[in-house]
């Protein structure tokens, strides 16, 4: 096949033979290398025996290892316990530490403890009201034998900001509350025993959840709009790569005016129209799922959010494609989202995961998740300047990349039919 036929849309395969537009058949080392692949296919050998199976490898580990025993890192999340009452010992408290996680004991009000779970300074804070001590004191038998006085400490947390992960945090702390219990009750032997009422109960944890998820679904979408989307963007770069008609329509024509600018701007149009409408799909299929579908800041927003997000990948994708081979942008690309999924806290947080997965903090889906969350349900608001920007310079790098490198890719497609057509044209006037 000639090099005309690389990258444009033709009755025959544009897959067969495929290569980057930089690489010319005429040239040395591709001559090399082909007639050394007919003796021996050795490249072959070498993707089929080496490079599928090492992706494999790879891919495995990554989707495995992103979520293997992520609940024996929940002791090494961050707490804290916001104390209103100034008989609630610190020695006791400090016994908590390492019962559940590490716990930070400070001095506030319960709109300090609520803030600081909605700041995402901490995983989960228990508030101790005012009259904790009066009310345990309530409770022994020298005070009050048969009758049980609650004693109450508010366990505040927010779901969105990690569902699976504040699951993992909650049955951390149903072991660490009896341990508590008991170490508390042990520091009041001098005062004498409690009465049994308040033994079997033991103190009554009030969850507080500061933005509850109304089904797991919604929460599951965070995430997989953003996989969906991000597989409209693979393949929309493979559709508008090898199989865009109008690349033809311009660039092969001798007297056309501007055939590059034009095949440029109609690709991408092209690509911006195939997302808009995968897009839109996606945007609305819980809307026909059943059940509450919440979005606090609106449907437009999340629409217009998807379709900024959507640049990222398209940005992306269009930069590997021109230049790699497509068994391995293919193969690349795959890779990467799976890397993206695994690490973007979307299953699991960062912070329970092994170190590797805080690599996700680098990539746009990372920060998609979070602006989606800060959508649907207000949690997070103060990550949205830093997830818009992170992904904004994605896009906006890899877009001009993209379109310098088709830039470039038309020229030299161009040059070569031009060059060819001349020779064609001496060879028909010598006949």
């Amino acid at each position: 096949m000639s090099d005309l036929q690389t990258v444009s849309y033709d009755k025959i395969d544009p897959l067969e033979n495929e290569k980057p537009f930089f690489v010319s058949e005429n040239g040395k080392v591709y001559q090399i290398v082909q007639k050394r692949e007919k003796k021996f296919p050795t490249f072959h050998v070498i993707l089929f025996g080496i490079a599928i199976p090492l992706v494999t490898l790879i891919m495995g580990m990554i989707y495995i290892g992103g979520i293997w025993n992520p609940v024996e890192k929940v002791t090494e999340l961050n707490y804290v316990i916001v104390n209103s009452d100034k008989g609630c010992y610190t020695p006791i408290c400090a016994k908590m530490d390492g019962k559940g996680g590490h716990f930070t004991m400070i001095n506030g009000d319960r709109q300090k403890a609520l803030d600081m779970i909605e700041n995402h300074d901490y995983w989960a804070a228990l508030y101790v009201p005012e009259n904790f001590t009066s009310d345990i004191l309530l409770n022994l038998n020298a005070v009050n034998k048969y009758t049980l006085v609650p004693v109450n400490v508010d366990f505040i947390y927010d779901e969105v900001r990690s569902y699976t992960t504040i699951n993992f945090v909650k049955k951390a702390f149903n072991i660490m509350e009896r341990a508590f219990f008991n170490t508390l009750v042990k520091k009041f032997d001098d005062k004498g025993s409690f009465n049994p009422l308040f033994l079997i109960d033991g103190i009554n944890y009030k969850d507080v959840n500061i933005h509850p998820i109304s089904g797991f679904g919604q929460n599951f979408a965070t995430f997989i709009f953003l996989v969906i989307v991000w597989i409209g963007t693979i393949a929309t770069s493979i559709i508008s790569h090898f199989y865009f008609p109008f690349e033809d329509h311009w660039l092969l024509k001798k007297d056309t005016k501007h055939p590059i600018l034009k095949a440029m701007i109609a690709k991408i149009i092209f690509c911006g129209a195939i997302m808009i409408v995968i897009d839109v799909i996606c945007s609305v299929i819980p809307f026909f799922c059943g059940g509450k579908f919440e979005i606090q800041k609106g449907y437009w927003a999340f629409l217009g959010f998807i379709l900024f997000f959507s640049l990222s990948g398209l940005g992306i994708n269009n930069l590997l494609i021109h230049i790699l081979p497509f068994i391995f942008f293919y193969l690349i690309a795959v890779t990467f989202m799976f890397l993206q999924l695994l690490s973007c806290g979307g299953l699991v947080d960062n912070d329970i995961q092994y170190d590797f997965f805080k690599i996700g903090r680098a990539f746009p889906m990372y920060y998609g998740v979070k602006e989606i969350r800060y959508i649907y349900w207000k949690s997070g608001h103060q990550y949205q300047g830093k997830n818009c920007l992170i992904i904004a310079l994605w896009a906006a790098v890899t877009i001009i990349a993209s379109i310098f490198m088709y830039y470039l890719e038309l020229k030299v497609k161009r040059r070569r039919w031009l060059k060819n057509n001349k020779f064609l044209q001496e060879k028909n006037e010598k006949q």
